[in-house]
C-alpha cells in the first residue's frame, strides 16, 4: 500500500494547509504527500509546494493516494512542475487516482519524460 510506503518522520511539518488540502513532506522517499482537494483556490499554493520538492537533487516523489479531488488547475501544476525539471530528473507520481491517470494519458501529458505515473508501490525504490 502506497500510504504505508512513505516514511512520515518529517511529515509533521506541513508545507501547506487550508480547509481542503494538507501538503506534508516525506523523507523516504523524499517528496510530498497531498491529502484532500486541489482546485483553483489552492492550485497556486500547490505549485509553490512543488517548488519546495524540486529544490532538492534527485527525483521527487509525490504521494497522491489521499487526494480526493483535483481539477485541471491542479493537474497543470503537476505538469508544469515536471516541465521545469532538467538534467534527466523526473517527478514520480504515486497513488494517482484512476480518473487523473485517464486525464494525463488522454492529453498526452503522461508521455512527458519528466512525469512518471509510478505504480511501483515503493517496491522498486
Amino acid at each position: 500500500m502506497v500510504q504505508d510506503f512513505y516514511a512520515t518522520s518529517i511529515a509533521a511539518r506541513p508545507v501547506y494547509a487550508d480547509k481542503h488540502l494538507l501538503v506534508t513532506r516525506t523523507d523516504n522517499p523524499f517528496g510530498l504527500r497531498f491529502a484532500g482537494e486541489i482546485d483553483l483556490t489552492n492550485s497556486d499554493a500547490v505549485a509553490q509546494s512543488l517548488h519546495v520538492a524540486l529544490a532538492y537533487a534527485g527525483d521527487p516523489h509525490l504521494d497522491l493516494s489521499r487526494l480526493s479531488f483535483c481539477d485541471i488547475s491542479g493537474i497543470r501544476a503537476l505538469v508544469d512542475a515536471a516541465g521545469e525539471l532538467r538534467d534527466g530528473r523526473r517527478l514520480l507520481l504515486h497513488g494517482l487516482p484512476a480518473n487523473l491517470q485517464t486525464v494525463l494519458r488522454a492529453t498526452g501529458w503522461a508521455d512527458m519524460p519528466a512525469l512518471v505515473l509510478c505504480s511501483c508501490g515503493g517496491d522498486a525504490l
